[in-house]
C-alpha cells in the first residue's frame, strides 16, 4: 500500500512504506508518516541535492569499485569473476542506543558459542546431559572427530563471527543464521565504508558515525596473541598467514583486502607444506615456519589426509599439526558444525546453562526435524513454514512454503518425511525494507527494498568486540524474501551514530589505515608461487607493450602509410628469409615482410588469405562479406590485435596480465590495482569492425596505460623480491623482442627498416636528438644494440638481468652466461660484419655474425628463464639443479 509522506515529494515520490513491514526510514504518527529521527540530518542533506548531483555522486560511487576491482564472484553470473561489488549511495543508519543493544547481543552469541564448541570438541558434557541430541551433532558431516580431545590456545575457538539479522514488523531482530566457519564480508563493509564516505564527504563528517578500523586492530592483536608458546624469539615475530581457496572463490576480493590491510601473506594451500607436526612456508628463501592461519577455507577442505581426500584447497598434515599444538587456524577446524540451524531452537536453555543469563536476542523460530514433536508440528504447519536443509553442506536454499503450489508443497512434506534429520522449518518473517536509490531511469528518487543486517564479532585482548554496524545486504528486487549476494543482492555501508560527546572530526577512511603493530616482523621472503606469478606479470606486461607497438607500425605500413619521415613504399629489394607474407613479396616491401614475420615470431596470430593477401578469417565480421570470408590485410592485423582468442595480440596478452594481477593482488597498492583495472577495457574485443584510425587510437591508448604502469613500477613498487621478479620478468621479455626485431629489420637496413626498428622499440625521439642529419644503419644499431644507457637498447637488457639476477640467492651461476652474451655483443662492435647502405643488398655473410649472436642472445633468454623456473619456483632437488644450465 502507497503511503503519502511528509517530505520533499521528488526524492519520495516512489518511495512505499509498506504497513505490513517495519520501515527503517518512515515511521507512522497517528494517521501520518514521517522520517524517523536517526535519519533526519542525512535525509535532509540528501534532499537538498539534485538529481544531477546525486546521479553524479553515484556514478562516482560506481567508478570507485571499478577502479578499486571491488567483485563478488557469482558462479552463475555470465561476468562470473568480473562481476563488480553491488553497493547502494545510500547508508543504513543504526542509532546509537539501538546499537549497543545489538552489540551485547550478539557478543553475548558469540561467548556462547565458543562455550558450546569448547564442550562439543572437549569433554561433551552437553551431549551427555542432553541439552543438545547426539544425533544432531554426529550425524553433521561439520563435526570433526578428529579434532575431538584438542585444545585451542586460551580455550578460543571462535575467533571471527557473524550472525545474520532481520527485524520483524513489529521493530523486534531476530537472529536468522549463524557464521562461525569462515564468515565472509568484514572486509567488504570496511571498503563499503571507504567508497561510501567519499562518495558522500560532507553528509558522513555531520553525521559522526563510529570507525570500524579499530575493530580491525583489535582482531589483528588477537591472532597474534594465538601464536603457540615459544614461537617468538627475538630473531622473528610470529606468521600469520590467511589461506584463501584461491582467485576464482566468490569472496577473494575480501581475502587479498584484508590480508593487505592487516599485513598478513595471503597463501593457498599449495604454498603451505608440514614437516614435522608444523607448517612451513614455502618462500624463495626456504622454509619458514607459520604459527597462524586465518583461513578461509570451508572446514572439510582443509587437510586432504584426514578430512576430505579429494580437496585440492588443503594442506597435507594441517590436521595433525593443530592436533599436537604447533599451529592455531582461526576459526578453529569444526566450528561450523554451528552453522546449522537445527541448534537454534536449544540455544535458550544452553545459554542458561553455560551462561546463567536469557539470551538477549531471540532466534526465529525453528524445528528441527529430525525430533519427532517438532517433525510433526512442521508438517502439519508447513504452508506457513520456510524449510531449510538441517546441514548447509547440502546446498539447497530455503523453499517458503507459503508459494508453492499444493503439488509442490506434498513433494517437500514426503521429503520431509522421508529424511526428517536433513531439515528445519522456520516461521516465516516479514523482514524490514530500507531506503535504496531508484534505478538509473528514475534518477534522485528512493525506493524501499528488503535487507538484512550481518553483524562480526571478533575476539580481542578484552573479550569479543562487535563491528559498529556490519555489512547491510539488500534484495535484489521489490518483494524478493532472499537477501543474498548469490541471488543478485546488493550492500549499504551501515552507519552506527556515535553517542552524544564532543564532536570531533571524523576519521577519514583509506586503504591501509590499519595501523601495525609497534613492533615491526622482518620483511617476508616471497612464497615461490607469488614470486613466478610475479615474474610472468613482468613478461605478458612487455609481451602486450611490444604487441601493441608492432602492431601500430605493421598496421599503418599495410594501410600505405609508413611512418613519420619514411616513404609509404620502398623500392624492390629481396625480402629477408623471416618474411613470409604473399603479399609483401608481391609488392616488393621487405620492410613490411620484415614486420609481418616479426609478428609471427612474436606469437601474434595471421593467416594467409586467398589471393595471397595477408588477413585473417573471421566469421561473420563484416557486412556484404561471406562467412569466413578473409579479412583485408590491415583488417585482419587489427582483428588478431584486438581479438582476446587470437594468441600474441595486445587483447590476449593483457589479459594475463590481468590474472596474474589478480593472482597477487593483495600485494599491489590501489594505486597500482586501479591502474591494473584501466587495462580492462582493452580486453574485450570491439563490437564491429573498426577503422584504421580507431583501431591505431585503440593501440595508442593502450601503450599509454602500459607506460603509466610501468612508471608506477619503478617508481612507487618496494624494491622486494616481488618486484625483482616482475623486473626480470620484464626484461627478459624485452631482450627477446628486441633480439628478435634487430634480427628482422637492421639486415633490411633501407630506411624505412630503420626507421620501423626505431619506432617498435621507442627510440625515435633518441636519435633525432643524437642524429640531426637522417637515418644511417651504423648510428641506429649502435642505439638500439649497443648503447647501455638506453632502457630499450639490447644491451641495457642484458645488464639489467645481471644485476637483478645476481641479487638472488644462487643468482650468481645463472649471471654467468648473460656476462657472456654482453661480451658477444660488445664484440659486435669491432668485428667484420658490415650494414649495408640504402639500396644495397646484404650479404648473407655479412649478416652471419650479427644473426648468430642476436640467436644466442634470444636463446639466452629462454634458457634463463627455465633456470629461474627450476630453482625458484618449482624448487627440482640438487642433482635436477646440477644439470640444468644457462
Amino acid at each position: 500500500m502507497q503511503v503519502q509522506l511528509q517530505s520533499p515529494p521528488g526524492l519520495l515520490a516512489t518511495y512505499a512504506a509498506r504497513p505490513d513491514r517495519y520501515d527503517e526510514l518512515c515511521q507512522r504518527i497517528g494517521s501520518v508518516v514521517v522520517v524517523r529521527p536517526h535519519w533526519r540530518d542525512f535525509f535532509h542533506g540528501l534532499a537538498a541535492m539534485s538529481p544531477a548531483e546525486m546521479a553524479a555522486r553515484r556514478a562516482a560511487l560506481r567508478r570507485q569499485i571499478h577502479e578499486n576491482g571491488i567483485t563478488y564472484n557469482v558462479y552463475a553470473d555470465p561476468r562470473g569473476f568480473e562481476r563488480p561489488w553491488e553497493l547502494d549511495l545510500l547508508p543504513y543508519i543504526l542509532p546509537a542506543a539501538e546499537w549497543a543493544q545489538i552489540e551485547a547481543a550478539v557478543v553475548q552469541r558469540a561467548t556462547l558459542f565458543n562455550r558450546i564448541l569448547a564442550d562439543l570438541y572437549g569433554e561433551q558434557t552437553l551431549l551427555q546431559q542432553g541439552l543438545i541430541p547426539p544425533a544432531l551433532i554426529y550425524g553433521h558431516s561439520g563435526f570433526l572427530r578428529p579434532l575431538v580431545g584438542t585444545r585451542q590456545p586460551g580455550d578460543l575457538f571462535l575467533h571471527l563471527y557473524a550472525v545474520d539479522l532481520a527485524r520483524s514488523p513489529d521493530g523486534r531482530w531476530w537472529v536468522v543464521a549463524d557464521r562461525t566457519q569462515a564468515p565472509s564480508g568484514a572486509g567488504y563493509a570496511l571498503e563499503n565504508r571507504g567508497v561510501v564516505a567519499r562518495a558522500l564527504p560532507e553528509l558522513y563528517r555531520a553525521a559522526g558515525v563510529q570507525p570500524l578500523v579499530p575493530f580491525f586492530e583489535g582482531f589483528r592483536d588477537s591472532l597474534a596473541a594465538l601464536a603457540p608458546a615459544g614461537a617468538q624469539d627475538d630473531d622473528e615475530e610470529a606468521l600469520i598467514a590467511v589461506l584463501t581457496p584461491g582467485p576464482y572463490n566468490e569472496t577473494y576480493f575480501e581475502h587479498a583486502f584484508l590480508a593487505r590491510e592487516m599485513g598478513f601473506p595471503l597463501v593457498e594451500g599449495q604454498d603451505l607444506t608440514v614437516r614435522d607436526e608444523k607448517v612451513f612456508l614455502r618462500t624463495l628463501d626456504g622454509l619458514r615456519r607459520v604459527h597462524v592461519i586465518l583461513r578461509r577455507v570451508d572446514d572439510i577442505w582443509c587437510d586432504p589426509l584426514e578430512l576430505r581426500d579429494d580437496s585440492a584447497l588443503g594442506v597435507a598434515g594441517l590436521v595433525a599439526a593443530v592436533r599436537a599444538g604447533n599451529v592455531a587456524v582461526a576459526n578453529a577446524l569444526g566450528s561450523g558444525i554451528l552453522e546449522t540451524g537445527a541448534l537454534l531452537g536449544y540455544l535458550p536453555r544452553l545459554a542458561e546453562h553455560l551462561l546463567g543469563q536469557k539470551l538477549k536476542m531471540p532466534s526465529v523460530a525453528t524445528w528441527w526435524c529430525g525430533e519427532p514433536a517438532a517433525c510433526d508440528y512442521a508438517l502439519k504447519h508447513l504452508r506457513e513454514l520456510v524449510v531449510k536443509p538441517a546441514y548447509p553442506a547440502a546446498g539447497e536454499g530455503p523453499v517458503f512454503c507459503r508459494d508453492l503450489p499444493a503439488e509442490a508443497l506434498e513433494a517437500v512434506a514426503a521429503r520431509i518425511a522421508a529424511r526428517p534429520f536433513d531439515f528445519v522449518a522456520q516461521e516465516m518473517v516479514n523482514i524490514s525494507q530500507a531506503p535504496v536509490l531508484a534505478a538509473d531511469d528514475a534518477p534522485g528518487g528512493l525506493v524501499a527494498r528488503n535487507i538484512g543486517l550481518r553483524v562480526f564479532v571478533a575476539a580481542g585482548p578484552d573479550g569479543f568486540r562487535a563491528l559498529p554496524g556490519g555489512l547491510t545486504r539488500v534484495a535484489f528486487g521489490a518483494d524478493m524474501r532472499i537477501v543474498s549476494m548469490q541471488y543478485g543482492g546488493g550492500s549499504k555501508d551501515a552507519w552506527v551514530l556515535s553517542p552524544p560527546a564532543p564532536q570531533r572530526p571524523a576519521a577519514r577512511i583509506m586503504p591501509g589505515q590499519i595501523a601495525p603493530p609497534e613492533r615491526r616482523p622482518r620483511q617476508l621472503s616471497l612464497s615461490s608461487r607469488v614470486a613466478e606469478n610475479f615474474f610472468w606479470l613482468g613478461r605478458y606486461s612487455e609481451r602486450a607493450d611490444a604487441a601493441a607497438r608492432l602492431g601500430r607500425e605493421t598496421l599503418a605500413r599495410l594501410s600505405g602509410l609508413g611512418g613519420p619521415g619514411a616513404p609509404p613504399r620502398e623500392g624492390a629489394g629481396t625480402p629477408p628469409p623471416e618474411a613470409g607474407a604473399a603479399a609483401s613479396a608481391r609488392d616488393g616491401d621487405p620492410t613490411l615482410a620484415a614486420l609481418l614475420g616479426l609478428c609471427r615470431r612474436t606469437g601474434i596470430a595471421l593467416a594467409e588469405a586467398a589471393g595471397g593477401e595477408a588477413g585473417v578469417a573471421v566469421p561473420g565480421t563484416e557486412s556484404g562479406r561471406g562467412r569466413d570470408a578473409p579479412l583485408p590485410p590491415a583488417a585482419g592485423l587489427a582483428r588478431s590485435l584486438f581479438d582476446p582468442a587470437c594468441g600474441g595480440g595486445v587483447a590476449a596478452n593483457l589479459r594475463q596480465v590481468l590474472r596474474l594481477a589478480g593472482q597477487v593482488r593483495d600485494r599491489l597498492s590501489p594505486d597500482s590495482w586501479r591502474i591494473y583495472n584501466r587495462l580492462s577495457e582493452f580486453t574485450v574485443a570491439p563490437g564491429g569492425p573498426a577503422g584504421l584510425g580507431d583501431a591505431l587510437d585503440r593501440l595508442d591508448e593502450a601503450l599509454l596505460s602500459l607506460v603509466t604502469l610501468s612508471g608506477f613500477v619503478m617508481e612507487s613498487m618496494p624494491r622486494d623480491a616481488g618486484w625483482r621478479f616482475l623486473s626480470i620478468g620484464r626484461r627478459i621479455e624485452r631482450l627477446q623482442f628486441l633480439a628478435a626485431a634487430l634480427s628482422a629489420l637492421l639486415p633490411a637496413a633501407a630506411p624505412g627498416g630503420l626507421q620501423a626498428l626505431l619506432a617498435v622499440t621507442d627510440a625515435e625521439l633518441r636519435y633525432r636528438s643524437r642524429h640531426a642529419r637522417g637515418l644511417a644503419p651504423q648510428p641506429v644499431a649502435e642505439l638500439v644494440m649497443l648503447d647501455g644507457d638506453n632502457p630499450r637498447a639490447l644491451r641495457y637488457q642484458i645488464e639489467s638481468l645481471i644485476e637483478h639476477v645476481a641479487a638472488l640467492r644462487d643468482g650468481e651461476d645463472f649471471a654467468r652466461p648473460l656476462r657472456q652474451q654482453r661480451e658477444a655483443l660488445a664484440s659486435l662492435s669491432s668485428c667484420a660484419w658490415v650494414v649495408p647502405g640504402p639500396g644495397e643488398v646484404p650479404a648473407a655473410r655479412q649478416c652471419e655474425p650479427l644473426r648468430a649472436v642476436l640467436g644466442d642472445i634470444w636463446a639466452c633468454g629462454n634458457r634463463l628463464a627455465d633456470a629461474l623456473s627450476q630453482r625458484y619456483f618449482t624448487h627440482l632437488d640438487a642433482r635436477s639443479q646440477a644439470t640444468a644450465s644457462l
